[in-house]
């Protein structure tokens, strides 16, 4: 499911950028301090994010937004007040303004579009690279079990995990990319399964730090694809 995040002390811009969201099945979790949506973003991954103008640090947020590892491919939207000349600075950041007064009609008509701008470019940002990572996946207080990664994003993985079925809920998955001593920790949810142990999973808490070294090593090995694939298209058509 997408997922969005709004900053606003707005009750009622709030109640109206939630509703639509859920009538586009769009999840959308709601905070009222920069602080807090700061921190969100760098544990969490968001299709979206809505920064209300009138919050005092706005240009702060969306500033710390761009540079958020893994949020290039996230949607910026402004909730902007034509009246107020402070926000024309920033606003060109955005993808998106929505101006103020809100109705629900105008928002509609907007985060519609918005909706397939956040499909489009997750389907852009799902870019999987396959591995050959060994990982340890644990669940409550459960010993851990090690599975095989088969293929990793910046937001989920398929594993490998044997015969054993995995639990529903939040698991906690740790793993170390090549050339790098620090393992990497994330919670997940199980996405999918299958009966002969292969399953699906998506990344939904993971510290900012160890996003950016997988961000970096995704890009790296992305890019190593791309020239093998050039390099072999080319020894075909010689």
């Amino acid at each position: 499911m997408l997922r969005s995040l709004l900053l606003s002390s707005d009750d009622n811009a709030a109640r109206v950028i939630i509703r639509v969201f859920k009538d586009l099945e769009v999840d959308c979790e709601h905070c009222v301090e920069a602080s807090r949506l700061i921190q969100l973003i760098a544990k969490h991954r968001y299709d979206a994010v809505v920064i209300d103008d009138s919050i005092e640090q706005a240009a702060v947020v969306l500033q710390k937004l761009i540079e958020a590892p893994g949020y290039g491919k996230s949607v910026r939207i402004l909730l902007v007040d034509p009246q107020c000349s402070t926000t024309v600075a920033f606003k060109s950041s955005a993808q998106v303004a929505l101006y103020k007064p809100l109705s629900a009609e105008r928002v509609r008509h907007g985060l519609r579009a918005v909706r397939n701008l956040m499909a489009r470019e997750r389907r852009r940002g799902l870019r999987r690279i396959p591995t050959m990572l060994n990982a340890r996946i644990r669940h409550g207080r459960a010993s851990g079990t090690k599975v095989f990664i088969c293929d990793v994003s910046d937001s989920g993985a398929a594993i490998q995990c044997g015969d054993g079925d995995l639990p529903s809920g939040n698991i906690h998955l740790d793993f170390s990319i090549p050339d790098d001593p620090d393992r990497i920790h994330v919670t997940a949810e199980l996405v999918w399964q299958d009966s002969s142990g292969s399953a699906g999973i998506r990344f939904v808490d993971m510290a900012s730090s160890a996003r950016k070294r997988l961000s970096d090593w995704l890009k790296q090995e992305s890019s190593k694809v791309d020239r093998e694939r050039l390099s072999l298209a080319k020894s075909i058509g010689r």
